[in-house]
């Protein structure tokens, strides 16, 4: 159920993002059979979404008792260090009112 939940959420938020013109990439992860943990190893704690265009911005998305773990807080830490705004959201709202191009036209305004 929280993996379906995840799943919708993140295809929201890639909609949302292709209609506001944003460039980005979606991390394509993927369920151990075995021992059904989240699996990928070339991205391990890379955000579910990174954008490149206009400007970077990192969303990771986590939905019910989800929390971020040890190698996401480190990707989050160096990303913001190096001024890249990350965004932890668990609705398209949070999405919305964190797009840092509103943010920029709000600080102007």
């Amino acid at each position: 159920m929280r993996r379906q939940r995840h799943r919708e959420l993140q295809e929201a938020v890639e909609q949302y993002l292709t209609m506001k013109g944003w460039k980005f990439m979606a991390v394509s992860n993927y369920r151990c059979f075995k021992c059904g943990q989240v699996q990928n190893s070339k991205a391990k704690g890379w955000p579910d979404i990174f954008c490149y265009f206009p400007v970077p911005w990192a969303i990771e998305i986590k939905v019910g008792k989800d929390k971020l773990r040890v190698e996401q807080i480190e990707i989050l830490t160096l990303m913001e260090e190096a001024g890249i705004p990350y965004c932890v959201v668990s609705d398209i709202d949070t999405v919305i009112e964190n797009e840092p191009l509103k943010k920029m036209e709000r600080k102007h305004e």
